[in-house]
């Protein structure tokens, strides 16, 4: 499954031509991935509503950790913590 970089700044709501973060947020993309994948989820790519709830995942979890990266903690904020739990949950059953 791949997420677009594109996608992801326009759901963080960072301008297309600033291009200065694009190498952060898709380590940040990439590593949602591994989350998912870590997580036990496996997305098959022929189911859309499976595909488009594994990518709201991914931009959620990029979101949490673009707008979070000042904080101490390797976690997700708490606000999200429910969010990506309840998610996983529903792709991996």
């Amino acid at each position: 499954m791949t997420v677009d970089l594109n996608l992801v700044k326009k759901y963080l709501r960072i301008d297309d031509g600033y291009t200065d973060e694009d190498d952060l947020i898709q380590m940040f993309i990439n590593n949602a991935i591994t989350y998912m994948e870590n997580a036990g989820v496996i997305i098959d790519e022929t189911n859309a509503k499976q595909v488009q709830l594994a990518q709201l995942l991914v931009l959620v979890l990029v979101s949490d950790w673009y707008e979070n990266r000042a904080l101490t903690t390797d976690k997700t904020s708490e606000k999200v913590r429910d969010i990506v739990q309840s998610i996983l949950f529903q792709l991996k059953y």
